[in-house]
């Protein structure tokens, strides 16, 4: 029996800090090209770092607990700049944070859409009007 071994190539990111535009990114690591050290004159203190990502996260609009159900959602889809902290036993439920820009008409309709993907194993403890407003919208077509 002979075995032959095929290569599929794996999304592999990694999540930084881009300074030219002051925020979070993911980055995907096939992307990467001529890395540098940036030189001593350039650097920025982990501190300040932190303290601009501190800043971003007041800005967090969009808080959702998720259930084992949706967790299993979450990983079939899921927005690149959505991220999970789990915080029961077996990673069995998670918490979700993140900023949603309600002035950008796309963003609103693709992460409403996205919740109904996730099923009714979610709990929603902070979501925009705008949000609401067009889930109303779109389940009011069923009734």
């Amino acid at each position: 029996m002979r075995l032959i071994g095929i290569f599929l190539p794996c999304l592999l990111l990694i999540e930084g800090f881009d300074l030219k535009e002051d925020k979070r990114k993911i980055f995907p690591v096939d992307q990467l090209t001529n890395v540098k050290q940036y030189s001593p004159e350039k650097r920025i203190n982990e501190k300040k770092i932190e303290e601009k990502l501190r800043k971003q996260e007041e800005d967090i609009n969009f808080v959702l607990e998720l259930g084992p159900m949706a967790i299993a959602q979450f990983k079939k889809y899921h927005p690149l700049k959505f991220t999970l902290s789990y915080i029961g036993p077996y990673q069995t439920t998670a918490i979700l944070k993140t900023c949603v820009d309600v002035h950008h008409s796309e963003e609103v309709t693709e992460l409403a859409k996205w919740l109904l993907f996730l099923g009714d194993d979610i709990k929603v403890r902070e979501m925009p009007r705008e949000v609401l407003v067009y889930l109303q919208e779109r389940l009011s077509i069923y009734i």
